[in-house]
């Protein structure tokens, strides 16, 4: 759970973005050490992507998913399109909440890729981060399964009963409860060989043209059926930065806005509660049980 200084330290870096002052962050003096220069084709969408998202086991399965409602190869950009234009246009055709099937009496499920807590610098660079909506998100969680389990277990507000992720160290299968009872503090995590979960939930990086050169990252969340990896439901949503005083090139992700239509972002936190009500329609918790 974030401390209270934590939550007033990530209040300050938000309005950093807002703020004219030259006291929040220094401008950029050189180009991004993180520039893509290799591209690489992947099953999941119609282009090239960068070579750092299959990096890891996770991140290719993540990027080899095929999905119902893959983006056109053809995104819309025109030249001569402003920043706004395009992500406006990208919102309208492309993002949206894309439920195929539910699931009735969840348990819990598989967080199959927990994103790496970022840091400030990676929030304020156009490419490091591979999606950076959703990795802006665990800022707010220590980089733990204890921690992160607490954005879908809290008593009597978000429902499930475990979170399961795997151990990359001793491929043991780690199983987090939410909160301990009348505190901010995590259960004890439980380390088992076996995984229980039949339901997944995934993340990738959505790459269209032109993209970063705009300030724009795009991102999906795929709920899965672990039994045959049925696609049950995509959210794909867009995020778009720039011209925030202070900060390397205008980019500061934390407090970057999204597509119109998905759930309003009011601050970094709520970006907790975003994503438990939009896995919460999927994979439909026993309500009931607030253990």
């Amino acid at each position: 759970m974030v401390s209270v200084m934590d939550r007033l330290f990530l209040i300050f870096l938000a309005l950093c973005g807002l703020l004219v002052s030259n006291s929040c962050f220094a401008q950029e003096t050189q180009p991004s050490p993180y520039l893509w220069t290799k591209f690489v084709h992947v099953e999941g969408q119609p282009g090239l992507v960068p070579a750092e998202w299959v990096a890891t086991p996770e991140g290719k399965f993540a990027q080899s998913i095929k999905i119902p409602n893959p983006v056109p190869k053809d995104s819309g950009y025109r030249k001569g399109m402003t920043s706004e234009q395009y992500f406006e246009h990208l919102c309208k055709t492309e993002a949206g909440e894309f439920i195929y099937k539910t699931v009735d009496n969840v348990e819990g499920f598989y967080f199959m890729r927990p994103p790496n807590r970022p840091t400030d610098d990676e929030l304020m660079d156009r490419y490091k981060l591979e999606a950076p909506d959703i990795e802006r998100m665990f800022q707010l969680y220590r980089a733990t399964p204890g921690d992160r389990s607490t954005i879908f277990i809290i008593p009597g507000i978000r429902f499930y009963r475990y979170v399961e992720e795997k151990n990359p160290v001793n491929n043991q299968f780690e199983r987090a409860f939410g909160f301990e009872p009348g505190t901010t503090r995590p259960k004890q995590v439980e380390q088992t060989p076996d995984r229980k979960s039949r339901y997944g939930l995934i993340w990738r990086g959505v790459k269209r043209p032109r993209d970063r050169e705009n300030i724009i990252a795009g991102n999906e969340w795929i709920v899965l059926d672990l039994m045959n990896n049925e696609v049950l439901a995509v959210f794909r949503n867009y995020a778009r930065t720039g011209r925030v005083p202070n900060a390397p090139g205008g980019v500061w992700w934390l407090n970057a806005v999204q597509c119109p239509d998905a759930k309003p972002v009011v601050s970094a936190g709520y970006l907790g509660q975003q994503l438990y009500e939009l896995i919460e329609a999927v994979l439909i918790p026993v309500k009931k049980d607030t253990k």
